[in-house]
């Protein structure tokens, strides 16, 4: 009963430790290392694996076994040939320290088995569908069991028997079973980690052609009615009075037109460049008196909480532009009058600044692509303005929470680091 125990704690351990090769395994064949760093690791964690299998062997009343051949197999598949020739040295010279009986069979056997594997790795890196990489360790793990049989045969003709024969048949397939766990989730792994990286371009890409496409469709309108009414000027019966009003049209619509291309620019460098310490209360009392007339003309009333002196570090230009946005988002989100809270304080050594209105809200959805390109509530916009917002503020170190509920308005948190006066 106690032997039957301890064989069952020594099973018990030999998975741990093919799991825990497992999980580094995996991290190191997903890290950027460069090759020479990818065999080295993978040579210390096979062989780790190796030696550890082989101090704590699973002993039975009639022999004795070891999963050493998994982490020797996986590492020489995924590692490569030098790897493979490596991790056999670790394997042989281990063995003979331990003094096993007939290293000469065992030093032939796994010869063997390196010739085996220096064949067949080729074969396995040009696999490119699972079934064929189980397939060739299959073959690989069969050959393998079937050269140690044969080995143990010849040295002890003695011992063979069926008892030995049906042990070797369910090694083999436990084996099996655990190098198959491991290639399974090793290529899905890759798989994954290969399909996040399209996914990651993809997003890039389509980022890229949002933008364009935006800048292009807002940049384009105000350029055409520029140039339809710089063109109108020609005509020597126009009056001075239309003159001066088709300039005017024009250096406004151009003015429109260089808005969009600052935000954009605003966001594609989102850099504080002259930074000093700005009293908050002072910039957001400021911010507030040059959107006021906006939120009087839409019937919205703003609401300031009485806030403390609290100073931060950041450029006041376009710390003026994200509360100003902000601010403006807050109206136009109610559009039948309504209000807007506005409040300052101090929370663990940040300022914090609280905008909320009480205008039509947004669902989840939309607070999750809140800030990305291209994405807007409004029905006309292109969602520069809050991507601009975004940017800003995560130059300056600080941080944007959003809670909303549709039918009930939304909370915007800006949450600064403070700086002494």
């Amino acid at each position: 009963m106690n032997t039957t125990f301890e064989t069952f704690q020594v099973l018990l351990l030999h998975l741990l430790l093919i799991l825990t090769f497992f999980f580094l395994f995996i991290y190191v064949s997903q890290s950027k290392w460069n090759r020479f760093m990818n065999g080295f690791f993978n040579i210390a964690i096979s062989g780790s694996s190796i030696i550890l299998c082989m101090t704590f062997p699973i002993i039975t009343p009639s022999h004795t076994v070891d999963f050493r051949q998994v982490p020797f197999f996986i590492g020489s598949l995924y590692g490569g040939r030098k790897v493979a020739f490596v991790l056999f040295i670790i394997l042989i010279a281990y063995r003979l320290y331990l003094g096993y009986p007939d290293f000469q069979g065992a030093l032939l056997a796994y010869t063997a088995i390196l010739i085996l594997l220096w064949i067949t790795i080729p074969f396995f890196h040009k696999a490119t569908v699972l079934k064929r990489k189980l397939f060739v360790i299959f073959m690989i793990s069969f050959i393998a069991i079937l050269s140690i049989v044969s080995t143990f045969y010849l040295s002890f003709p003695e011992l063979m028997n069926f008892s030995y024969l049906a042990s070797a048949s369910v090694f083999f397939l436990a084996q099996f079973v655990a190098l198959s766990f491991f290639i399974i989730f090793i290529e899905k792994s890759r798989s994954e980690k290969h399909l996040t990286k399209e996914i990651r371009k993809l997003e890039k890409l389509k980022t890229i052609s949002d933008i364009a496409a935006s800048i292009s469709h807002e940049v384009r309108n105000p350029l055409t009615v520029s140039k339809g009414f710089l063109q109108m000027l020609r005509d020597p019966l126009l009056k001075e009075e239309e003159k001066n009003r088709y300039i005017d049209i024009a250096v406004e619509e151009l003015d429109r037109a260089e808005s969009v291309i600052s935000d954009y620019l605003t966001f594609a460098k989102p850099s504080i460049e002259n930074v000093r310490t700005l009293n908050l209360k002072k910039e957001l009392t400021s911010a507030i008196k040059v959107i006021k007339p906006f939120a009087d003309m839409n019937n919205v009333y703003i609401e300031l909480q009485q806030y403390p002196d609290v100073y931060i570090a950041g450029e006041d230009q376009k710390l003026h532009q994200s509360l100003i946005n902000l601010i403006k988002n807050a109206i136009e989100a109610i559009p039948e009058g309504g209000k807007v809270a506005i409040s300052l304080q101090k929370q663990n050594g940040k300022a914090v600044i609280t905008i909320e209105d009480t205008g039509v809200g947004m669902t989840e959805e939309q607070i999750e692509r809140l800030g990305t390109p291209y994405y807007t509530t409004k029905e006309k916009g292109t969602g520069l303005g809050t991507m601009v917002i975004f940017s800003i503020i995560k130059a300056m170190r600080g941080e944007i929470k959003v809670n909303s509920e549709v039918g009930k308005g939304t909370r915007f948190t800006i949450l600064l680091p403070l700086v002494e006066h």
